[in-house]
């Protein structure tokens, strides 16, 4: 039987098929990224980011052999679909392949412990402009506000589980969805009227 070329985009990517909030349309409340190889592994680089950052809390002796464990996984995973999906059957060829996610994945996470050592939201959308929407200057703002937000809410809630939970596999990363409905909801603060002091300019010291 003759194997079947999948579809691809303009950009020479394999478009598949998925399922879930970022690959959903935005007409059903998704994110709508394309279900692509790179989609699928620059969601992945985010989600293993968050959690590289928190095994950096576990004693000294294991973050390293759970750093690797999780790469290992991933790898593990992108070979698999390299070879069942994309019909990379040579080795050599997926062995190139996974040294460019291994480059991919360094970069993401530079840019990623940037934003966290800058404490900087502005420095995180940035990254994920350039990772998770792959640098589209036409990308809708709100999309990247909400995958920001996201981003730091689930640092948040995986810094406040114990080191047992994290070891045990209890993370269940939280509902993007929520997010977006946050979002999405004017502040009261809009509806008001600046007062006249409000106006004013600032006094700078020193002014004759």
């Amino acid at each position: 039987m003759e194997d079947r070329v999948p579809p691809m985009n303009a950009a020479g990517d394999h478009l598949g098929e998925g399922s879930g909030w970022w690959l959903e349309s935005k007409s059903k409340g998704g994110l709508g990224l394309e279900a692509t190889f790179n989609s699928w592994a620059q969601v992945l680089y985010l989600h293993m980011w968050m959690l590289t950052v928190r095994l950096r809390c576990f004693p000294k002796e294991y973050v390293r052999s759970w750093e690797q464990n999780l790469l290992d996984h991933f790898f593990y995973a992108a070979e698999d679909r390299m070879a069942t999906w994309h019909g990379m059957s040579a080795r050599g060829v997926r062995n190139k392949n996974l040294k460019d996610l291994w480059l991919q994945w360094r970069g993401c996470q530079l840019s990623y412990d940037e934003a966290l050592a800058k404490e900087s939201d502005i420095v995180m959308a940035s990254a994920i402009w350039r990772n998770v929407f792959k640098a589209n200057e036409n990308v809708d703002v709100a999309d990247l506000a909400t995958v920001t937000a996201y981003t730091m809410r689930e640092l948040q809630r995986l810094g406040n589980m114990t080191d047992a939970e994290i070891s045990e596999g209890k993370v269940n990363f939280g509902e993007p969805r929520s997010i977006t409905e946050i979002l999405s909801k004017q502040s009261p603060a809009f509806r008001q009227h600046f007062t006249a002091d409000e106006l004013k300019a600032p006094e700078l010291s020193g002014q004759p």
